[in-house]
């Protein structure tokens, strides 16, 4: 569209150019006079149309150099605003690692325990286990059946170990039992895993008492977990007719499906593993 104006302004243009030429040329004195009047009058619209086709023609080419200037513009925001945002993402991921880490050493430096920090650089692949691989292994002290926590809880033990790596099994996975205790009862329990997001509480008789919301600890019994440590809350309770024992469920303290940085418990100075 701007180039058919541009193109017919400039032929209306040469048009009129030629036509006041030629009058000129071809009159003198008073009839020059006449005929440049008569070419003035034939003229006049061909003029004025020039001169609104200029017209209109120049606003398209400003709007168009308008457009073009403000859709680069925006192009440029886009890219700075999709920076930022990646630059913002960053500094939150970074935010986030610190407090994470920020809780870690805090726990470990009120722990009686030789905690070392790691990282979880891998999970179980299958739904039938439930295990986490660290990037701590046995060139760091690591040994098979260190007991692996959050400042939220346990999270399980070590039941593969190599010289850079180790694998933990989670305490919802089903070969895992821990020996526990209700805090607020001391009964004594074992926390078994069951594949989903909680737990088993087994072997706590009918007349034991217990409710949603007890907190269950290590017992320190087993050789592996010391006593104390924060497993999880009952989160359910049931008592059948005809069975002996409760149907208890615990829901495990640490978020075992979020997990990114862990502890584990070394052997006390000069302890064997």
């Amino acid at each position: 569209m701007l180039g058919f104006l541009i193109r017919r302004a400039r032929v209306l243009v040469a048009g009129g150019v030629v036509l006041a030429t030629l009058g000129l040329l071809v009159s003198s004195g008073d009839e020059a006079g006449r005929v440049g009047r008569s070419i003035g009058l034939v003229g006049a619209p061909a003029q004025a149309l020039v001169r609104g086709l200029v017209s209109a023609v120049g606003s398209v080419v400003d709007r168009y150099v308008w457009l073009v200037g403000a859709r680069e513009e925006a192009e440029r925001l886009r890219r700075e605003l999709a920076d930022m945002r990646r630059e913002l993402a960053s500094v939150e991921e970074v935010f986030q690692e610190n407090e994470r880490l920020r809780d870690l050493l805090a726990f470990r430096a009120g722990s009686s325990l030789r905690l070392v920090a790691a990282r979880v650089v891998g999970r179980s692949a299958t739904p039938w286990l439930r295990t986490a691989v660290i990037d701590k292994g046995t060139g760091d002290g690591v040994s098979l059946d260190a007991p692996v926590l959050t400042p939220a809880g346990v999270v399980g033990r070590v039941y593969q170990v190599s010289a850079s790596a180790s694998r933990v099994l989670l305490i919802t996975d089903p070969n895992s039992a821990v020996d526990a205790l209700v805090q607020r009862t001391r009964a004594q329990v074992v926390v078994e895993g069951n594949l989903g997001p909680v737990c088993r509480v087994l072997y706590l008789s009918r007349g034991e008492e217990v409710a949603v919301g007890d907190r269950v600890v290590t017992s320190g019994l087993g050789g592996v977990f010391p006593k104390g440590l924060y497993l999880g809350q009952v989160s359910r309770v049931e008592a059948r007719p005809g069975e002996v024992f409760q149907r208890v469920e615990l829901r495990p303290g640490a978020e075992l499906t979020r997990l990114e940085e862990v502890l584990v418990a070394l052997p006390a100075e000069g302890e064997r593993p």
